[in-house]
């Protein structure tokens, strides 16, 4: 029963777009802490060892959402403060629910079974994205995803964004359960195809590097040789140089073979640059506005949210633009204390997951690294999934121990024979 919960939770993720009748609020903010507390009601008896196990992390954490609670009343904006104040207090729960997951099932065939599921997600999401590339207006897209960014393709979450990065982490991913024998070659394979051309069709620079990041730490771990990591990212470059919406920002979105020949061949006149909202060039502008807004309230902020519904639309002239930097969005919402607040946490996490399992601790990298030149809390699929991780990176002490009980009573075993 605790399995179907979780997959439940992957799934309800998914329904942002999808509201309550009559009011326009998503069926998700229900279904997330509902199926959460599912979790939680079935392993109530283990909830007092968990309290006392992790104290530190969840004193942490609750810090860190009453803070989010008492800057959201002293807002200049605590309209919007409350209301995502309220919105993200169901990952409060969802983490606590994943938290009693990973400390219950710390065997190696309940990990396992999470973990995979969590790869399956992600290749559904991967399989969305080439259907949106071929029927962009189909009516599944107009149920479950944001406003599109075709010739961009963002699948059925909210942003190329989001999807460009969370297929990066998924290819990472089923590299990682290969190498520890998790899923089949014919698994990896399949990843390899959906995820590569998946990661071309976005068209996210961020997801680019974030594959780049991930390669070099499956490299440092001993995940793949550098034979395999060159093989990879030679498929890589070959699907950004073959699919024409990989170089659509340069001008060049109607080329239907090789964009990039169409560089060096065309009148450099008849090549329409994006604007700046659609480049790098727009972080600056929203640092910057970021940087003023934190000057004007240093200590308690401008309230969790604010930031793209009443100073991002200032420098764009549309809402959605947050701080595109994780450490600068707490900081300007939050105030010091909040981005003091936020930090012990990730270091707290830190301490837990330094010798955790490469499966837990490379998809944590690749998740902050992507929100270090944008911000991702809005999307429930990415972050629950983040979530995930968090607790499992957290509960690694423990299936060290595990794994290292049967050795360790073998040579106590050897010794006194």
């Amino acid at each position: 029963m605790i399995n179907i919960f979780f997959l439940l939770i992957l799934f309800s993720s998914l329904l942002g777009r999808i509201k309550f009748p009559g009011i326009n609020i998503g069926i998700h903010y229900l279904l997330l802490p509902v199926f959460s507390f599912g979790i939680i009601s079935l392993s109530v008896k283990g909830i007092p060892e968990i309290l006392k196990k992790h104290r530190i992390i969840l004193i942490s954490m609750s810090l860190l959402y009453l803070w989010m609670w008492l800057s959201a009343l002293i807002s200049p904006f605590p309209n919007t403060a409350i209301t995502y104040s309220i919105k993200y207090s169901t990952y409060f729960i969802e983490f606590f629910a994943f938290l009693v997951l990973t400390f219950r099932n710390l065997k190696t065939s309940s990990l396992t079974f999470y973990y995979r599921c969590i790869l399956y997600l992600l290749q559904i999401i991967a399989a969305f994205g080439f259907v949106e590339a071929l029927f962009p207006n189909h009516w599944i897209f107009e149920l479950l995803k944001f406003p599109s960014y075709y010739p961009q393709i963002g699948s059925i979450m909210q942003n190329p964004n989001q999807f460009g990065v969370i297929v990066a982490i998924g290819l990472c991913l089923s590299l990682i359960l290969e190498k520890q024998s998790k899923i089949s070659k014919f698994e990896l394979y399949i990843s390899e195809f959906v995820f590569l051309i998946s990661l071309a069709l976005s068209a996210s620079r961020n997801a680019w590097l974030v594959l780049i990041f991930g390669m070099f730490l499956l490299l440092i771990y001993k995940i793949v040789s550098i034979r395999k990591m060159i093989f990879i990212m030679s498929l890589w470059l070959l699907c950004i140089i073959s699919i024409p919406v990989s170089t659509y920002r340069i001008g060049l979105g109607n080329s239907k073979i090789f964009p990039l020949i169409n560089l060096f061949i065309s009148n450099p006149s008849e090549i329409v640059l994006p604007s700046p909202v659609g480049t790098a060039l727009s972080r600056f502008a929203l640092w910057q506005a970021a940087i003023n807004e934190t000057i004007k309230r240093p200590i308690t902020g401008i309230g969790i949210g604010a930031f793209a519904e009443h100073i991002g639309v200032k420098v764009f002239g549309v809402k959605g633009y947050h701080a595109h930097d994780i450490f600068l969005n707490v900081l300007v919402e939050q105030g010091v204390i909040g981005f003091l607040l936020f930090t012990n946490f990730l270091v707290r996490i830190a301490s837990y997951a330094r010798h955790a399992n490469p499966l837990t601790i490379i998809p944590i990298m690749m998740f902050l690294a992507s929100q270090t030149p944008d911000f991702f809390a809005e999307d429930y699929t990415f972050t629950s999934i983040e979530f995930y991780f968090l607790a499992a990176a957290i509960n690694s002490r423990k299936d060290l121990v595990m794994q290292l009980k049967p050795e360790i009573i073998y040579n106590a075993e050897k010794i006194y024979d």
